[in-house]
């Protein structure tokens, strides 16, 4: 029993069994007691269910984002940045590439972008995003960031950009997040070898 209780019941001369016995005073304390512990266990339950909610949602958007980057027309856009297009490739180089090809490189950019803006608004943990992301950021930045300026620059051209306006600026800045990141130490299975499940 309660300390509090007990102190009520003793307070009165009131064995716990005499209850029925308890005058109306004794009887609202009592029941004002059991009310706060029941609005502080229903506190307890809710807030529980609050970090349950959000550890739930952040796995599950790991797992889109994780599900996003292994898509195959992301994988494609990859793909383009690595073995088609250079460091510094230009508007031209990209009219090169066939309708499909174009349509995964700005896949990759609107998406990378739309990763960003959501890693701002913390709907996806940082620490996953950097999981995800410096390693892309390693292989391709450079090229990445030269995708967004030629994307940037021919809706300019185009009249759909103006120069004060940024399409897939979110995606420069997830690419700035993760160079401010301490290098990677190594690979994931030499750093995690003795990771027990």
């Amino acid at each position: 029993m309660p300390r509090i209780l007990w102190i009520v019941f003793r307070k009165n001369n009131l064995p716990i069994w005499k209850i029925s016995t308890m005058n109306l005073e004794d009887a609202a304390n009592v029941g004002e007691i059991l009310g706060g512990v029941a609005i502080l266990v229903t506190l307890i339950f809710g807030l529980r269910q609050i970090i349950e909610l959000n550890k739930s949602k952040e796995s599950e958007a790991s797992r889109e984002l994780a599900n996003l980057l292994s898509s195959p027309i992301y994988q494609t856009g990859l793909s383009i940045l690595i073995n088609k297009l250079s460091d510094d490739f230009t508007l031209e180089d990209l009219d090169k590439l066939d309708r499909k090809e174009k349509d995964a490189t700005n896949f990759l950019a609107i998406n990378t972008n739309s990763i960003g803006l959501m890693t701002f608004e913390r709907q996806l943990s940082f620490k996953s995003v950097t999981r995800f992301m410096q390693p892309i950021n390693g292989m391709i930045g450079r090229r990445f960031r030269t995708l967004v300026e030629v994307l940037e620059r021919n809706a300019r051209n185009q009249g759909i950009l103006t120069e004060k306006m940024e399409a897939l600026d979110w995606a420069i800045w997830l690419l700035d997040r993760m160079d401010e990141q301490p290098p990677i130490e190594g690979p994931a299975h030499v750093l995690h070898r003795n990771w027990k499940p």
